[in-house]
């Protein structure tokens, strides 16, 4: 994960609940957890109308971009302009369905992806939980067109795994993490979705397993080694949380990062 994203992270206090809208889940259960989730209609691809949220000073490069986007040429950098402003401004939404116009139009799984991708990024952000499973279920729309052309792409099946945490059957996204680590068992991005959804379920201990694991085979991995840290220290092993604590502020001198762990050092006896 990138340095903006552990920042989200530790703003949050993800270490309990991740970037994820998550239902409550118990990682290690064989039993489904059912989740009652408000049922919402899928707005069909229609552009979301964010005119009056879009600062004034804004709204010509917006123009500008959707302007190079007419027709049917193949303009990626105006895409990637248009989605840029979008997501500056918070509206990831917008960003994805104009991904996914894009992608519809050239057909191409590149194209696809980066649809996938938007959605996915807009799932991450979104709080109302009928928005997080309608755009959960665009985010497996689009990754569904690149799996099945290169169904072994594990950092899309990572995606789509925790796309399926926050429907009404969670262990259908369980099971899939499961399988990734089956096939490769060193694969960062599934220990550590797995590690936080024992987080998000008070598994702190089968949590510390699998950050263990992870920052084994992958000792640079900022977030692995903050999350392992704040499980020592919800677990209750405050030496291996200082030691771990300490760890991290030598990783990285972002101030956030520095005022997030001295928070947690301060509260180690």
């Amino acid at each position: 994960m990138k340095r903006t994203q552990i920042i989200l992270v530790i703003i949050g206090i993800v270490a309990v609940v991740g970037l994820y809208s998550l239902p409550s889940v118990v990682v290690d259960n064989k039993e489904d957890d059912k989740v009652d989730f408000v049922n919402e209609s899928n707005p069909g691809g229609e552009i979301t109308d964010h005119s009056s949220e879009i600062p004034e000073e804004i709204q010509p490069k917006i123009d500008f971009w959707k302007g190079k986007l007419t027709g049917n040429t193949l303009d990626e950098v105006a895409l990637d302009s248009l989605m840029g402003i979008f997501q500056s401004i918070n509206q990831y939404d917008s960003a994805a369905i104009y991904a996914e116009n894009f992608a519809s139009t050239h057909q191409d799984l590149a194209l696809w992806h980066k649809a996938g991708d938007a959605y996915f990024g807009a799932f991450t952000y979104a709080l109302d939980q009928a928005k997080v499973e309608r755009l959960g279920n665009k985010a497996r729309e689009m990754y569904s067109k690149v799996l099945a052309a290169e169904p072994d792409r594990l950092d899309i099946k990572n995606n789509v795994a925790m796309t399926y945490i926050a429907t009404s059957n969670p262990m259908q996204g369980i099971m899939m993490l499961r399988e990734i680590l089956e096939i490769d068992k060193q694969n960062e991005q599934a220990l550590l979705n797995m590690g936080r959804l024992s987080m998000q379920s008070g598994q702190y201990d089968r949590a510390v397993e699998r950050f263990e694991a992870l920052v084994n085979y992958h000792p640079t991995s900022l977030d692995g080694n903050y999350l392992l840290a704040v499980c020592y220290f919800e677990s209750g092993k405050s030496e291996k949380a200082k030691a771990q604590f300490q760890k991290v502020k030598s990783m990285d001198s972002d101030p956030v990062v520095q005022t997030a762990v001295d928070d947690y050092l301060k509260r180690i006896k």
